[in-house]
């Protein structure tokens, strides 16, 4: 079984191949607004040192929204292609809020803006949403942490310091080991609804 691995819903770009459980190869590096440009290369370069190709991948698992939306367009595009090339690949999906925590009890925030006005949240237990999806903003986010004081906080794919220790430095997610605990809990993407994604999302350019 080959699998590729890939997240372009944030600054980092993170791409990996498993072949029966084994990383083969992976790379995960800050790539802020280059996706576009990175993403294609670094993917042949890994199917080329691993001697595989795009037609002899069965699965794909990627990252969803919220996140970057120019990352989720790429991605769309891509596995659209891939299944033009490969009609019997499936593909898998995770929203970026649980992907991030893992199977931690954790507050999960992706910023909206860069002066982090607006936050998307949800709250985590081992994979079970305890607080779904909502937009807030930086006070209703205090009453959040206020409630789940004793949670971790996730933001924007770093692990935050304790609540009180905000002089420690943030800790960057390990795409890899959320990839592999939350496997299971990634979602099948049917075709027809791959397309109709890939289409509304080239409708908010126009």
């Amino acid at each position: 079984m080959l699998r590729l691995l890939f997240s372009l819903t944030s600054q980092f770009l993170f791409i990996a191949l498993l072949e029966n459980e084994k990383c083969l190869k992976s790379i995960q590096k800050v790539n802020f607004r280059q996706h576009s440009e990175n993403f294609s290369p670094i993917l042949r370069k890994i199917l080329a040192k691993t001697n595989h190709s795009l037609k002899k991948i069965e699965e794909v698992y990627f990252t969803s929204l919220p996140g970057s939306q120019a990352g989720y367009r790429i991605s769309l595009a891509f596995v659209l292609t891939l299944q033009v090339l490969n009609p019997q690949v499936k593909i898998y999906h995770l929203n970026s809020l649980l992907f991030q925590v893992g199977k931690k009890r954790a507050i999960s925030l992706i910023s909206i803006d860069q002066k982090k006005t607006k936050y998307y949240v949800a709250v985590y237990q081992a994979t079970k949403c305890l607080v779904e999806k909502k937009v807030v903003n930086p006070v209703e986010l205090a009453q959040i942490q206020r409630h789940f004081f004793y949670y971790l906080v996730y933001e924007d794919f770093h692990q935050k310091p304790d609540q009180g220790l905000t002089n420690l430095p943030s800790k960057k997610i390990k795409f890899l080991v959320n990839f592999r605990q939350l496997l299971p809990h990634f979602q099948l993407l049917e075709k027809n609804t791959i397309k109709n994604k890939t289409n509304t999302n080239l409708l908010t350019l126009l």
